[in-house]
């Protein structure tokens, strides 16, 4: 029998380039189907990593209630939030996390948000404790003219955190207005008013015309012989009162026992229960907020 090599030869030839075009499009199409596998598998981690920034920025919104917006970068991606006022306690928060941004635009981008209701418990104390127009920790001093309309508690025991139901640091934190050394008759003094004395002997308001409302704690002296003020005044120091200023609300003087308080002149204090309910509506707590209820947009 004779055999044909030369045939033999192409028809080997003919079969390894189908094997190999075989080959080619397996290995195509197991490629193909990686690469994808591989892109499903980067969607999935850039999702999972956005909702942890939306995370993020809800936690970091929780923590600097009321402050709105808000944004940040953490690793490849970003976060923005905003803040609106629900009712008097509660407040709504949206928070957006995005890898690598957050423009919903772009298709490049993975964008998650979530929604979230959050609560700031109300300070456990109570304005309709305070009963009295002075409350002082040394003797109080009336003198001239000068008018007190309610009880005077003098050479009393009390406390900063019994009667706001938080520290000092506390107030001071979420003071709206922080002073060191004000000049005479500073404003604005409105809502929390912090002063604190530190070069100056005191604090001094005299102008007929300035008014003051909320709660104003000087941390140092106190000379006021003008203008008008509603709310509470709490003097970490000395007190003295005169001229004809007129407070509404109630003042509290810390000095010591061995200072005296002293109103002479044409001043008034009246004790106003409505005034102080209403500073205390600026008082902070120091209890922490949390989510009501929250979801994912």
């Amino acid at each position: 029998m004779k055999i044909r090599l030369g045939n033999n030869r192409g028809i080997a030839l003919i079969a390894s380039y189908i094997i190999i075009a075989v080959l080619l499009i397996v290995s195509a199409a197991f490629s193909a189907r990686s690469i994808g596998e591989q892109r499903v598998a980067n969607k999935e981690k850039d999702s999972v990593q956005a909702f942890w920034l939306a995370e993020a920025g809800l936690d970091r919104a929780i923590n600097e209630l009321p402050d709105t917006p808000l944004s940040g970068t953490l690793g490849r991606g970003a976060y923005s939030t905003q803040t609106s006022v629900a009712t008097s306690v509660r407040f709504l928060i949206t928070s957006s996390g995005g890898v690598p941004g957050l423009d919903t635009t772009d298709p490049n981008n993975i964008v998650r948000t979530i929604t979230a209701l959050v609560e700031q418990p109300v300070n456990a104390a109570s304005a309709g404790d305070i009963t009295s127009a002075i409350t002082a920790s040394g003797d109080v001093v009336v003198r001239g003219s000068a008018e007190v309309n309610g009880d005077i508690d003098d050479n009393d025991v009390f406390d900063f955190e019994d009667v706001f139901g938080v520290s000092k640091e506390v107030m001071k934190n979420n003071a709206s207005n922080l002073y060191t050394d004000p000049p005479n008759n500073v404003t604005p003094v409105d809502s929390i008013t912090w002063s604190d004395l530190v070069a100056d002997d005191e604090m001094i308001i005299a102008d007929s015309y300035w008014e003051g409302s909320g709660i104003l704690v000087i941390n140092g002296d106190l000379r006021l012989t003008g203008g008008y003020f509603r709310g509470i005044i709490w003097v970490i120091g000395t007190l003295w009162v005169s001229g004809n200023p007129v407070i509404d609300g109630t003042i509290f003087v810390e000095s010591g026992a061995e200072f005296e308080t002293t109103l002479t002149g044409n001043p008034t204090v009246n004790y106003d229960g409505d005034a102080i309910s209403d500073a205390f509506n600026y008082s902070p707590s120091d209890l922490p907020p949390f989510i009501v209820n929250w979801k994912e947009d």
